[in-house]
């Protein structure tokens, strides 16, 4: 993160370049791909305005604030971004974990039978079949997910191909993915 500063209409002391690079530092723990943060001070009669730009990947945010204390601008403005820095990374998120399009989310039903109509000749008996969901992983993350219930297999909606898949544990000891729609 590169940080630059410019003091207008006053001489800017080190420690409060220090506070302002301390302050703005902080962004880092929100959101690591800051590029560019530009601090621009200004003092205006009693009025003492602190502008911070903040430059990402494809992103900018700004703040603005005035009071009677550069400090205190400086505070409000860093206050403002932490809360814009923290919603767009909220954002991402959240996008990153919805389906592709074209992908639909699937859920599922479990059809449970009767032991007992095994093998008795008068064929199958289903049982009240259960809603089942289909949670939406990777497949990495329904291995991790299968051998934490301690399961043999699961059904899971793939996040990378949209598609109903289930991932099970080989005799040998490997996994396997099979997919469950065809194209």
């Amino acid at each position: 993160m590169k940080l630059t500063t410019t003091a207008r209409h006053f001489e800017a002391s080190p420690e409060l370049i220090e506070h302002t690079t301390e302050k703005l530092t902080r962004l880092k723990r929100y959101f690591d791909q800051i590029l560019r943060v530009d601090v621009i001070m200004s003092v205006e009669k009693f009025r003492h305005i602190a502008e911070i730009n903040v430059h990402v990947n494809g992103h900018d945010f700004s703040s603005k604030e005035e009071s009677g204390d550069m400090i205190a601008s400086i505070d409000l403005a860093a206050k403002h971004l932490e809360r814009q820095v923290k919603k767009f990374k909220g954002k991402i998120i959240a996008n990153h974990h919805k389906p592709k399009k074209g992908g639909i989310r699937r859920a599922t039903e479990e059809q449970i039978i009767n032991s007992g109509s095994i093998g008795s000749g008068s064929g199958v008996e289903f049982l009240e079949p259960v809603p089942r969901e289909a949670p939406l992983l990777s497949i990495e993350e329904a291995i991790i997910a299968m051998e934490d219930r301690q399961e043999h297999f699961l059904l899971f909606n793939n996040q990378d191909s949209g598609r109903l898949n289930l991932v099970y544990k080989r005799s040998d000891g490997h996994y396997g993915v099979i997919d469950t729609t065809q194209t």
